[in-house]
């Protein structure tokens, strides 16, 4: 196979051009950095100096964190240090920040000068066909740069302008870095016995895209490479690109299961290790014979299709007699034997004081006599420090099973390095994403995005505004202050708080909780018009007129003001609704979904279009700590999901899915596959039941529903559809409501099946389907399910259940909006009897600082479960809204916007953005393009007035924490 040396020198000199200032340090960076540099020797100030920067996680930063933090391009996974130590380059796999010019990029600190360039990739700039993927290292001698590039919608790089999967090759010559080559990966043939997801149903039969992550160099110049897409790694040869060995890591079935990650090897290129990321197991490979010499188990699930272990990170001791491996579902470092194979050591990265999971373990570092090592907590925003000395001595059961001490970092750090005396840290995340005030360099600052690449810049995206940062830490000083330091990182845990301990006054009457999850709406877009609360009437897009009854029980049960949701797309939106917190797979991939489908939407119990729990193999993407209903069930609640990670095949789509899984069994066949305008709807759906259908659409049919997860299995509604913006939300309401009519007759006559403890269900409608022509407006569909909601609140509170339930409901994220404070700002109602009345004609509004993590810490609070993970365990309840004295009565929904027709408008054939929102992929919450449909409905509500630039700095209006 030869390299093909392509040398794009149209790339280059894109990157010249468009990049030119990214590549200069400017005059004020340079007063920073020196500014930076002078203050490392410096003691850092006191906590309660520093300032305190609220979290949508619920947690906080306190800002300085140690090593005068640079920013960098977003997403920086990796770092790699070159040979004479001078400079550390990170490779930066997120979104593209707008000062890259939405690229990915490989960033250059140079630790001489203390400045940072950076060096964004022409080919990888948005909706590009492949992506940076984890893999970066310098060659021996310091003259290039490699770097992993994985492809899934090209994967061999057919079309003009594409790489397909491979290793980038960089020339670097004293800081500044060029593309040179591209040595390809072409898709990887299966063993025997395996097959691919139905993600690669488009490449050749039999074969998968490998999607290359760790790479190692070795030391005969040849390459091994983690290929974390085909379950195998392979051994390059770097001068023409052959493929010299290649190891099957998969097991029998379907391929990917395992995803390979990282690669480490010994010096003398020996022996190698990979580990497994979905396996939980680390892979030793012989590649002298070519063969995988044994697979070391780590802390598996407990069944088969519970979360692993998630081995990432390795690291080989000095003396190559030990290997670390990060287990970031586990909280701890597996230390291995290398000799034998075994684990003799689990090093515990938790916090003082901490109960539960959660800090995610994911990079390591090591001093160069080793009696350091260093252990990135992604959740914590800290770094673990370890005594390791006792290797010298006793050996690694000697070792301390617990950190000395930690440092805290900015938001979400990813990488690690030690360069003499330095800890370089790379963060994800940065300080977060901030005011979005920046204007791009050729582009006019007053461009709003409405259609077509060429606006893109107009309207910046809350994935574009998150970028990473690099900080250096004299390892010394923080040693000498690591008591201080660990001290922070509890402070900015929440670990010495009272959250979690919180009475709730009404709330101990509660035994039934119904949550609910809509669809990307800010506060301001909704609530912007309530008097008394913090909002702004100038973005409201769905006031009281399209929303009425969610104003009416905001007005009733109380306005929250100043509620985050922690996640920025649905992506991970839902995984943190249920779970109070993402998974590591999510934080990593979730960019290359949005970005450009260089992933697949992983995030709701579908991998590869494969549903892992019929694979008996565990979902990657699920949190070590579950879900919600994952709690309820090993706490013995009964639980009822409607819609939420479940999969609906409706009747007009079944032919589509004869390759897929087979329904599920004694499934009817579809007698219709639509009910169109006056045909009968289903027997218990509609007003009056089985009437006429109103709605001037064909409504789908379900043909069936499965569950995705295995505890909703018999714990699901079957005839509740998941996502379809085609079935109103009057449908679902009607069918929960069909079930919730059983329950109350339960209770009534003592017979049956009473309302479960925990319901979750998904209310999707609020999403729109843009200006579609053939489909409903987009104040249609927001109007419909605003009175879904009101229907469902007036039945509950009208029935025996009003006394023990309370409905919880969110929006899974803002998507982008429109809000005056910040675009993760969202609208949130906490409904029950026991909620404060108001005195006067005001509402009453809780000005407190709220997330998603409080939400989900309040369902389990009222339920009496204990917290999931260290997120959830140190959020404030939301204690204030159950301090009424129990007389709130019950709701009357509003019917309005069904009586005056607005639920069955429809978009005008030529609306506004027709033609590219009939061109968007509806089928899942995202699929469409998000900055797009934004300017979209701005532009269908809100008319020619400027669409606002949005705002992302999460911080606390008025009122506390808790």
């Amino acid at each position: 196979m030869k390299i093909r040396r392509t040398i794009w020198f149209a790339m280059i000199a894109g990157i010249l051009l468009a990049g030119a200032q990214s590549q200069q340090t400017t005059p004020a960076r340079k007063a920073s950095v020196q500014g930076a540099k002078s203050a490392r020797s410096e003691a850092a100030p006191a906590a309660s100096a520093k300032r305190r920067v609220n979290l949508s996680t619920s947690k906080i930063l306190l800002d300085p964190a140690p090593g005068a933090a640079q920013s960098v391009n977003s997403l920086p996974l990796t770092l790699a240090v070159s040979p004479d130590g001078r400079w550390v380059a990170s490779l930066n796999n997120g979104y593209g920040t707008r000062e890259s010019g939405l690229r990915q990029s490989i960033t250059i600190l140079d630790r001489q000068s203390g400045t940072v360039t950076d060096f964004p990739d022409a080919r990888l700039g948005n909706k590009a066909k492949q992506t940076y993927f984890l893999g970066l290292t310098f060659s021996r001698d310091g003259s290039r740069l490699y770097a992993s590039i994985g492809s899934l919608t090209d994967p061999k790089g057919e079309k003009k302008g594409d790489t397909g999967n491979g290793i980038a090759v960089y020339s670097f010559n004293h800081g500044t870095l060029a593309p040179e080559s591209f040595i390809p990966i072409a898709p990887q043939k299966l063993a025997p016995g395996r097959r691919p997801a139905l993600a690669f149903r488009d490449l050749t039969p039999g074969a998968v895209a490998p999607f290359p992550a760790g790479i190692a160099l070795l030391a005969d110049g040849t390459m091994l490479v983690a290929n974390n897409l085909s379950d195998n790694a392979v051994r390059l040869h770097l001068a023409d690109g052959a493929q010299q060995q290649a190891f099957d890591l998969s097991s029998p079935g379907t391929i990917p299961a395992a995803f390979p990650y990282a690669v480490v090897a010994t010096r003398n290129g020996a022996r190698a290790w990979v580990s497994l990321w979905n396996a939980s197991a680390v892979a030793e490979l012989d590649l002298r014979s070519g063969q995988v010499a044994r697979r070391i188990a780590l802390l598996g699930p407990a069944t088969k299709t519970s979360p692993g272990s998630h081995p990432t990170a390795l690291l080989l001791t000095p003396d190559e007699k030990y290997l670390y491996v990060t287990l970031a579902t586990r909280d701890a470092v597996a230390v291995i034997e290398t000799a034998s194979g075994r684990m003799v050591r689990l090093l515990s990265t938790q916090l003082p004081g901490q109960k539960y999971g959660g800090l995610y373990p994911s990079a390591l570092a090591q001093t160069n006599d080793g009696k350091r090592l260093f252990v990135v907590n992604s959740s914590a925003d800290a770094v673990a420090v370890f005594d390791t000395s006792a290797l010298d001595r006793g050996g690694a059961a000697t070792m301390p099973r617990t950190a000395m001490g930690f440092i805290p970092t900015e938001w979400y750090p990813t990488a690690l390095a030690v360069v003499g005396d330095e800890l370089v840290i790379a963060t994800g995340k940065g300080k977060g994403a901030g005011p979005n005030n920046q204007t791009i360099p050729g582009k006019d600052p007053a461009a709003r995005t409405w259609f077509g690449p060429e606006k893109q810049f107009g309207h910046p995206y809350i994935l574009s505004l998150q970028g990473g940062s690099i900080a250096r830490v004299n390892i010394a000083e923080a040693q000498r202050d690591l008591k201080r330091l660990t001290a922070e990182v509890l402070e900015s845990n929440l670990m010495s708080g009272r959250a979690g301990r919180i009475e709730i006054p009404g709330g101990g009457k509660i035994r039934h909780v119904i949550y609910m999850i809509k669809e990307n709406r800010t506060y301001d877009q909704v609530f912007g018009d309530i008097a008394g609360a913090d909002g702004d009437p100038s973005l409201v897009m769905y006031g009281e007129q399209i929303t009425p009854n969610q104003h009416k029980l905001a007005r009733q049960f109380g306005v929250l003001d100043n509620f985050y949701d922690s996640g920025e797309i649905s992506g991970n939106g839902h995984v943190w609704s249920n779970a109070a917190i993402t998974s590591d797979y999510n934080e990593k991939i979730v960019h290359l979904n949005y970005r450009g489908k260089e992933r697949n939407y992983d995030f709701e119990g579908v991998v590869m279009f494969e549903v892992p729990m019929e694979h008996e193999i565990p979902d990657v993407n699920e949190p070590g700590t579950g879900y919600l209903w994952t709690h309820a069930a090993r706490h013995g609640l009964t639980h009822r999901n409607y819609g939420e990670f479940t999969n609906t095949i409706y009747c007009a789509k079944t032919e589509e899915w004869d390759a897929g899984p087979p329904p599920p069994e004694n499934t009817p066949a579809c007698p219709r596959k639509v009910v169109r305008k006056g045909e009968p709807l289903p027997p218990h759906l509609g007003d009056p039941p089985g009437g006429p259908s109103p709605y001037p659409w064909d409504v789908p049919l379900i043909a069936w529903t499965k569950p995705l997860k295995p505890e909703l299995r018999n714990h699901y509604d079957p005839n509740y559809p998941y996502f379809n913006l085609s079935i109103p939300d009057q449908l679902r309401a009607d069918e929960f409501l069909a079930e919730f009519r059983g329950f109350v007759r339960a209770r009534e006559t003592g017979k049956g099946t009473e309302l479960p403890q925990l319901i979750v269900m998904q209310l999707p409608n609020d999403h729109t389907r843009g200006t579609q022509a053939g489909s409903p407006r987009p104040a249609a569909m927001v109007a419909d399910n605003d009175l879904a909601l009101g229907r469902i609140v007036e039945a509950v509170s009208h029935s025996p259940y009003w006394d023990d339930t309370a409905i919880l409901v969110l929006e899974d994220d803002a998507q982008d909006g429109a809000d005056h404070v910040d675009a993760h700002r969202s609208i949130a109602l906490v409904i029950s009897k026991y909620a404060p009345r108001a005195t006067g004609e005001m509402p009453v509004v809780h000005h407190q600082f709220y997330t998603t993590v409080n939400m989900v810490r309040t369902v389990e609070a009222l339920l009496g479960l204990p917290p999931m993970n260290n997120n959830d365990a140190q959020a404030a309840v939301m204690a204030p809204l159950f301090s009424g004295a129990g007389d709130q009565p019950p709701f009357k929904a509003d019917w309005r916007n069904r009586d005056n027709g607005l639920l069955y408008q429809m978009n005008p054939p030529k609306a506004p953005g027709s033609m590219e929102s009939a061109a968007m992929d509806w089928s899942r919450p995202d699929a469409a393009d998000s900055e797009k449909l934004n300017a979209i409905l701005w532009r269908e509500a809100k008319g020619d007035v400027p669409m606002p630039e949005p705002i992302y700095a999460v911080v606390p209006k008025r009122g506390g924490r808790d």
